[in-house]
């Protein structure tokens, strides 16, 4: 009985496990059936914190990170399958339409950033867009009609502060959509009236745009993004270049004449006299007398030898002149040497922006009339008044590189001129034109020219003038020196912000410049002693005397009514002594300003 009741208690003991060993095996395949869980490991490429995280709907082992380090996929997984993975390791909303379909063509990826893993899950059959939080997928077609939806277009209105709106319109046109639409505002005259035009010649404008440049773009918002970001990148302000020039212009010229004149018949000239005119006067009367050649006067039965030497002695020169006669012989001696040294030094500084032109000129214009015409008809036509620009010129044009370095085209020149009898212009100038490469600051010589000219000229007796001692007495010399150097230097300088020009510091130098000016004047003329007394008022109002400095004020007005320094100065003493009469100061002034301006009309 014990043995059967231990059989039979085994029995039941291998059906319970039975049981429970099926039971447990159903709940396993439904557990596998309906959500299998997929351990992937989170970590960033620097493998720091790691943390586990799940995600439902596909089969296989994922390692994520910043770049996904590796996803491997089930033969038979879809494309959604892999799109609700890529959406639970990135957080991305994720929405596929309806038609997308398909199996992935690839099990594993590696290293692979969000963007990257879904060109590679998509194909090339599938897009996507994002909008907004959401990013959805659509097939080819769909994604093609809802693009080519003209519903979605949108206008954008961009206003241009350094590039033209031409210039704008072509950068972005090639980016524009096939409906999209482009308009830009009229263009601006460029240029100021400068030459013969003048301030009339010019136009005033008239109801023209006086607003910035203006595009306006009507296309799809991803068109439209794009153009924004071409136009930020380009309409950024410009660099300028502030060239200072220093053009030296040195001659020398040094000359030396020497000879000597004989006429052993006194009184007669190998050249003949010219004769004189008639003179008429009230009280008598000069008849004047006719021109003699030499043979007329041999024939008149001068004595002595009809011998001479000319042209050797300047007569009307400068310098050592002697002169010597003795009976039918004189002579004449002249000695000079003469040195000229013309130094002209030119420091021009212009201001330019870049791929922009800049002109200086400081000269004069030398004003000569063309030559006259006649036409076939006989009628003589008056050539027109041109100009001749001599002085000091400097045209340059700057391409600013990003390493520091300048290309510029430069022209310097330096020249003077005059004009004949004739009115003809001769102009005698040093220019060069070049196309230069200098860094940011640094100073170069874009030209050097020293030239010499020699000259020596003899002028002589033929043989007489090669004997030794007494030849000098037959024979001139003159000799010529000329020595011309012209130098260019050139220090261009970047310019991003205004105040890199010093600007305070030149306006400074020029007020030197005025203050040295008015210390020239007179020190009796009123101009001198209302400016003297201007600066004795400033003197004791920083003081604190308020009493003599608007004593001083009043005495400055009294000389020169419309001192504005002087007014402004007595405006702000009384504004802090007395400032219930500053009110009536200043119609007081108003109207003393006005009787006086009213007398100088009046004087005119």
């Amino acid at each position: 009985m014990y043995r059967d009741e231990n059989s039979n208690n085994r029995s039941k003991n291998r059906s319970n496990l039975f049981v429970w060993g099926f039971v447990l095996v159903v709940m396993a395949a439904i557990a596998v059936a309906d959500v299998e869980q997929i351990p992937m490991q989170a970590r960033t490429d620097k493998d720091i914190d790691a943390t586990d995280i799940y995600a439902s709907g596909n089969k296989g082992d994922v390692t994520v990170c910043e770049k996904i380090q590796s996803i491997s996929f089930d033969r038979d997984s879809t494309i959604k399958d892999a799109l609700r993975v890529l959406s639970a390791l990135y957080k991305k909303n994720i929405v596929p339409s309806p038609s997308v379909a398909g199996v992935l063509g690839f099990t594993r990826l590696y290293n692979v950033t969000f963007e990257e893993a879904m060109d590679a899950i998509l194909g090339s059959n599938l897009k996507y867009d994002q909008t907004g939080q959401l990013t959805k997928v659509y097939t080819k077609e769909e994604y093609k009609k809802i693009k080519e939806d003209k519903d979605r277009m949108i206008h954008k209105v961009f206003t241009l502060y350094y590039i033209t709106a031409e210039e704008a319109g072509r950068l972005i046109k090639p980016i524009l959509s096939t409906g999209g639409v482009m308009q830009a505002s009229i263009d601006s005259r460029d240029g100021i009236s400068v030459g013969k035009e003048g301030v009339t010649g010019g136009e005033a404008g008239g109801d023209s745009m006086a607003l910035n440049d203006t595009i306006m773009v009507y296309d799809y918002p991803e068109n439209i993004a794009m153009a924004e970001e071409v136009i930020t990148a380009l309409d950024v302000k410009p660099k300028q270049v502030l060239i200072e020039a220093t053009i030296l212009s040195a001659t020398l010229t040094e000359g030396l004449e020497l000879g000597v004149d004989l006429n052993f018949l006194g009184g007669v000239s190998l050249t003949g006299d010219m004769g004189t005119d008639t003179i008429v006067t009230s009280t008598e009367i000069d008849r004047g007398r006719e021109g003699t050649t030499p043979i007329s006067q041999i024939a008149a039965g001068v004595k002595g030898s009809p011998i001479e030497t000319a042209g050797f002695a300047k007569v009307g020169g400068s310098g050592l002149r002697v002169g010597v006669r003795m009976g039918d012989i004189t002579a004449f001696i002249t000695a000079l040497e003469a040195v000229t040294d013309i130094t002209v030094l030119a420091n021009p500084k212009i201001l330019a922006l870049n791929k922009q032109v800049g002109t200086v000129f400081i000269g004069t214009k030398l004003g000569y009339r063309d030559r006259t015409t006649i036409d076939a008809s006989g009628q003589a036509t008056v050539g027109e008044v041109k100009f001749l620009d001599t002085g000091t010129k400097l045209s340059f044009r700057p391409y600013i590189g990003d390493d520091g370095y300048i290309r510029m085209d430069i022209y310097p020149k330096d020249s003077s001129g005059e004009l004949d009898d004739e009115g003809i212009p001769t102009e005698t100038t040093a220019e060069l034109v070049t196309n230069i490469m200098v860094k940011d600051g640094q100073t170069i010589v874009i030209g050097g020219l020293f030239r010499d000219a020699i000259t020596s000229t003899r002028s002589q007796v033929p043989i007489l003038g090669d004997l030794p001692l007494v030849g000098a007495a037959f024979r001139g010399t003159t000799d010529s020196n000329v020595r011309q150097e012209i130098i260019v230097l050139l220090t261009p300088h970047i310019i991003t912000e205004p105040e890199q020009t010093h600007g305070q510091d030149r306006a400074a130098d020029v007020a030197r410049k005025r203050y040295g000016a008015r210390m020239a004047l007179q020190w009796a003329g009123r101009g001198r002693l209302a400016e003297d007394r201007y600066t004795e008022a400033v003197k004791y109002y920083i003081e604190g005397d308020n009493e003599i400095a608007l004593q001083k004020v009043n005495y400055v007005l009294e000389l020169r009514p419309t001192y504005l320094e002087a007014m402004r100065l007595k405006e702000k003493i009384i504004g802090e002594t007395a400032p219930d009469d500053l009110t009536m100061i200043e119609r007081i002034m108003l109207d003393f300003i006005e009787r006086e301006e009213a007398k100088m009309w009046l004087r005119r």
